[in-house]
C-alpha cells in the first residue's frame, strides 16, 4: 500500500474539522484514512501515535480495522459505525494495540467506515477516559459527522489524484 503525504490543503480541512469536533463534542483525537487503488491518505491529530500505528503496520493487525473491514466486505453492507468499547480483541496483537492506544490517552472512540466505487474510508474519533457518552453524542449528530466525512473525502481524493499525477510525471521524465 503506497502512502501519500497530505498537502497543506488537506491539513487545513482536517484541522478545521477537528477544531469543530473538539469545541462542540469534546473530541481529543481524530484519525482519517482514505484508500483507493493501492494508495492510502492518512491524517491524525496525534502524530506520534499515527507514526507508530501506520509506520509499524499496526493498522493491519488492529481489532478496530479488522471489524470495520469485515462489516464492509459483507454483501450489501457499504457503511459501518461502531463503538470502540464494544470490540473484543481476538489476538495478542489486537490486545497490545489497544493497550498502546490507551497509553496515548485515546479512549471512548467511535469509528465510521464507508466503501464505495473501489474506495474505502475510515474516520476514528475519540476523547478522554472520563467522557463516556462521547460515542452517543456523535451518533445523535450523525448528519454532521457525514458532512465532515464528505469534506475530508473530497480533499483526500484530490490529494490522491494530485500525488498520482506527480508520480506519473516524474516517471515520464526519467
Amino acid at each position: 500500500m503506497g502512502n501519500i503525504i497530505a498537502t497543506t490543503h488537506f491539513n487545513d480541512t482536517f484541522e478545521q474539522i477537528y477544531q469543530d469536533l473538539a469545541y462542540n463534542y469534546g473530541c481529543t483525537y481524530m484519525s482519517y484514512v482514505f484508500e483507493h487503488k493501492g494508495h492510502r491518505v492518512t491524517h491524525a491529530t496525534n502524530q506520534e501515535w499515527n507514526s507508530i500505528y501506520f509506520g509499524e503496520n499496526l493498522l493491519d493487525r488492529c481489532a478496530l480495522f479488522r471489524l470495520g473491514k469485515r462489516f464492509m466486505t459483507r454483501k450489501g453492507c457499504f457503511e459501518t459505525v461502531f463503538r470502540w468499547n464494544d470490540i473484543k480483541t481476538v489476538s495478542k496483537d489486537e490486545h497490545e494495540i489497544n493497550g498502546i492506544r490507551t497509553e496515548f490517552k485515546i479512549h471512548n472512540g467511535l469509528s465510521f467506515g464507508k466503501s464505495y466505487h473501489g474506495s474505502k474510508e475510515f474516520l476514528g474519533l475519540a476523547t478522554d477516559k472520563s467522557h463516556q457518552t462521547f460515542p452517543q453524542l456523535l451518533l445523535m449528530n450523525k448528519p454532521e459527522m457525514d458532512w465532515f466525512l464528505l469534506r475530508m473525502r473530497r480533499v483526500a481524493f484530490r490529494e490522491r489524484l494530485m500525488s498520482t499525477k506527480s508520480i506519473a510525471s516524474r516517471n515520464l521524465r526519467s
